[in-house]
């Protein structure tokens, strides 16, 4: 054996090693966490629901720094609390009754303010009258009411889900735009695909004639698709026509919400989505927020910081929606991402994350969307 054979034969063999490495980790694929750890995450997200969402609880600090915040720390929490009870039907009541506290905070003032000042409510349809526009606002309320209902049938909330569905599914069929604003003059599509999500579930549970979802989906297809990607717009004006291009924090969220609207087109999204704005290193796969786009800086409220184009809120979506989607060896390379930016913290039999290497703690809307993103399944019967 000459010298040049041995020494390409002496790095053979760790290559070779390294390669197996490599492929051990990046062939696995997704399994949902297992329920010690479930539990413990609950215990902290159910407390942070039971304090409810007046001054100087951890819910109401966050409806102070953004209104979003709170809402969407008790609807996703709601939604992997139903994803959960699908997959065990034991957890129903718990659910069921956690649920029910998350609906009651998001009617009190706190919370509805903000988006619906104006709105009397308390329950009864006959509020409607006067409804709030904002479809972020009520589209995951109905959302809310509707998993409610899917867990408990006789749920209390029945007429104000059915009254509410009936309410946006006019709006949908009166506006010209075929988005309902989320903000006076803002409409982003993200929103109206939870209220459209809504809508379907409604009709399921029910046998509603309210979807409106694959009318929208056809309108999105012929009008809101960026015409180099065909990834769906994020918002549109009044006219109808794209305000602003596909962003990775927004199509990741919408994708997980159309699986339940029009699966074919969330799937078709899904794949252009990783085609245009992925990039996949065997172990990890991370997502940018906007294709093609490689910049570093602080990014904005929606995205977060940006290093080199990629987001956390883009990859940790895309997480979602390839659970959703059963895409098994993906999910796992996102989960991979997630956990290696993420330390446990234990306290009183409670479960929660924080930030590795710095000492800043997730809020409890961070910890209620990384479980809805590890929790298969979409809100509603399949």
């Amino acid at each position: 054996m000459t010298p040049s054979v041995k020494r390409r034969a002496r790095w053979l063999l760790p290559l070779t090693l390294l390669a197996l490495v490599w492929l051990s980790f990046s062939r696995p694929a997704y399994a949902p966490p297992p329920p010690a750890n479930v539990r413990a995450r609950l215990n902290y997200l159910e407390r942070i629901i039971r304090e409810g969402g007046g001054p100087g609880t951890a819910l109401g600090k966050l409806t102070q720094q953004n209104p979003e915040w709170g809402l969407f720390t008790l609807s996703f929490t709601t939604y992997a609390l139903t994803n959960l009870a699908q997959q065990n039907p034991a957890l129903r009541p718990e659910a069921a009754h956690y649920i029910a506290l998350a609906i009651q905070a998001v009617l009190a003032a706190p919370l509805r303010h903000p988006f619906a000042a104006g709105w009397p409510l308390p329950g009864q349809p006959a509020g409607l009258d006067s409804l709030p526009p904002s479809v972020l606002y009520l589209g995951h309320l109905n959302l809310m009411l509707g998993c409610h209902r899917q867990l408990k049938p006789a749920s209390p909330y029945g007429p104000l889900h059915d009254a509410l569905s009936a309410a946006l599914y006019r709006r949908y069929a009166q506006e010209p735009a075929g988005n309902l604003a989320s903000y006076p003059g803002r409409r982003w599509l993200p929103d109206n695909t939870v209220a459209l999500a809504s809508l379907a579930l409604h009709g399921r549970l029910t046998g509603s004639p309210y979807a409106a979802g694959r009318r929208w989906a056809a309108r999105a297809r012929a009008h809101w698709l960026d015409a180099e990607t065909g990834l769906l717009a994020s918002q549109v004006n009044e006219g109808g026509k794209t305000s602003e291009g596909p962003r990775g924090s927004m199509l990741g969220w919408s994708i997980w919400f159309l699986v339940g609207v029009d699966s074919a087109f969330a799937r078709q999204q899904y794949q252009r989505y990783q085609a245009a704005s992925s990039t996949n290193l065997g172990v990890v796969r991370l997502y940018r927020e906007q294709p093609g786009d490689y910049h570093t800086g602080a990014g904005d409220v929606d995205s977060g910081p940006l290093i080199l184009g990629y987001g956390i809120p883009a990859t940790a979506f895309a997480c979602a929606d390839a659970v959703a989607l059963s895409d098994g060896r993906n999910a796992q390379r996102l989960r991979r991402v997630i956990h290696l930016g993420s330390r446990e913290i234990v306290e009183n039999n409670e479960l929660r994350y924080g930030v590795r290497f710095i000492d800043l703690d997730v809020s409890p809307l961070s910890e209620a969307l990384l479980l809805w993103a590890e929790v298969p399944g979409e809100p509603g019967p399949p």
